[in-house]
C-alpha cells in the first residue's frame, strides 16, 4: 500500500523532473524512474509518438481494460524553487503537485497492489508527456491508432474533492482572416481596411453571446481572444486577423459554431478566410451510471462530506474518449493555484483520494 512517507518520497522525485511538454530527455527520464516503482512482472509498452513518450503499464494485454487510468507527467515552465517540494503542515507547493504529478504514485500504487492480489480486473496505468500542450501525440494518439478502448477510464484531472466531473465543454478555436488594400491614412478613400470587417464581425458575435458570457452557465461561450493587423497607424491595414475560443457544451457542436460565424461573415457582405486552431470534442457520461454512483459513494465514505456529480467549463485529455462514449470518472484531491507560483496539494485529501479508488477497484 501506499502510505504517506512512500508517497511524499515518491512525489518529490517526481517534481524534481523539469518535465517541460517540450523536453524529450527529462520526460524520459521521469518516465524511466516511474518504471523502477513498477511490479517487475507488469505488461510494459514504451511508446514514442513523434517525440512524445507514452508509458503504458497494465496487469493484462487488453487494449479494452476494465479501468484505464490516464495522468500525464508534463508540466508547465516554472522558476527553479518550484521544481523542488516545499511541505508546510498538510500542504505540499511545487510545480505539478496538482496538475497532475500526485497522480502518478497513486497509479503505480494501485498497479502493482493489483498484480500482488492476483486481481482478475484489468487495469492499466498511462502515462501521456503531451497534455499541456494539447494531448494529441498522446491520449489522442491511444484512442485513435493504439486503439485503447476501457470500459470505464479514470482521468483525476478535474473535479475536487468534493466534486465528480461528469461533464465539461468542448473548445473550438478559429483564425479568421482578412485581406484589404493599403493606403495612406488621409486618404482612406483610396484603400480598403482589412480590420473593419473583423471589428464588425466580433462586434455581432459579442452581442449574440453577451448573456452566456456574463455568468457561469452550461451554454457556449466566446471569447475575444486577439485581433490583430496594419504595420503604421497612418496606413490602411492590407491585412488582418481575428482569433476566437468557443467553449461549447454536449448540446452543441464546433460544425454549428463555424456555419453561425460564416452566417454572421456572409450578412456583413465581406470576404472572411477561417482556419483552425484549437479543436476539441466535450465530454458527457451521464451521472446516473452505477459506476459513477459508486465512484461518488466510495468518495463520500473516504472524504466524509457530500460529493456532488455535475459539470466543468475546464478541458482534459478525457475528451479524446467522447467518440467511444466510455464513462468517464473525473475527481481529484484538493489542490490549487494550478500553473502558478504557488500550486498547492493537500496531502490528506490525496491519501484519501487514493483510499477512494482502491475501494473503487474492490482492493
Amino acid at each position: 500500500m501506499l502510505d504517506q512517507r512512500k508517497f511524499l518520497e515518491q512525489l518529490s522525485k517526481l517534481v524534481s523532473f523539469k518535465t517541460i511538454t517540450e523536453d524529450e530527455k527529462t520526460n524520459q527520464e521521469a518516465l524511466d524512474y516511474v518504471l523502477t516503482l513498477i511490479d517487475p512482472s507488469a505488461k510494459i509498452e514504451l511508446i514514442n509518438n513523434q517525440g512524445t513518450q507514452i508509458l503504458v503499464a497494465s496487469n493484462t494485454n487488453s487494449k479494452s481494460p476494465d479501468y484505464s487510468y490516464l495522468v500525464h507527467i508534463d508540466v508547465v515552465p516554472g522558476s527553479e524553487q518550484q521544481f523542488t517540494i516545499r511541505k508546510a503542515d498538510d500542504l505540499l507547493y511545487g510545480r505539478g503537485v496538482s496538475d497532475m504529478k500526485f497522480s502518478i504514485p497513486i497509479g503505480v500504487a494501485l498497479l502493482n497492489e493489483l498484480i500482488q492480489a492476483k486481481s482478475k480486473l484489468k487495469f492499466q496505468l498511462a502515462i501521456t508527456t503531451d497534455e499541456e500542450t494539447g494531448g494529441y501525440n498522446g491520449a489522442k494518439y491511444l484512442i485513435e491508432q493504439y486503439k485503447l478502448n476501457p470500459k470505464v477510464v479514470i482521468v483525476p484531472d478535474g473535479g475536487n474533492e468534493g466534486l465528480v466531473v461528469n461533464k465539461s465543454k468542448g473548445v473550438c478555436q478559429l483564425i479568421i482572416k482578412t485581406k484589404g488594400k493599403p493606403a495612406h491614412a488621409s486618404q482612406p478613400w483610396n484603400g480598403q481596411n482589412a480590420i473593419t470587417p473583423l471589428v464588425q464581425l466580433a462586434v455581432k458575435l459579442a452581442e449574440k453571446y453577451e448573456a452566456s458570457n456574463a455568468k457561469e452557465c452550461w451554454k457556449t461561450t466566446m471569447n475575444l481572444g486577439q485581433i490583430s493587423g496594419g504595420s503604421a497607424i497612418n496606413q490602411v491595414c492590407p491585412e488582418a486577423t481575428l482569433k476566437i475560443d468557443f467553449r461549447f457544451p454536449q448540446t452543441d457542436s464546433a460544425e454549428k459554431i463555424i456555419e453561425e460565424v460564416k452566417k454572421i461573415a456572409n450578412e456583413i457582405g465581406k470576404e472572411y478566410s477561417i482556419e483552425f486552431g484549437s479543436m476539441g470534442l466535450p465530454t458527457y457520461t451521464d451521472g446516473s451510471l452505477p459506476v459513477v454512483q459508486q465512484f461518488a459513494k466510495n468518495l463520500e465514505s473516504e472524504m466524509g462530506e457530500r460529493v456532488k456529480i455535475q459539470g466543468e467549463c475546464g478541458a482534459s485529455d478525457a475528451r479524446f474518449f467522447s467518440p467511444l462514449n466510455t464513462p468517464i470518472l473525473m475527481s481529484k484531491p484538493k489542490g490549487g493555484q494550478i500553473h502558478s507560483d504557488d500550486e498547492w496539494l493537500s496531502l490528506s485529501s490525496t491519501l484519501k483520494f487514493y483510499q477512494a479508488l482502491r475501494r473503487q477497484l474492490d482492493l
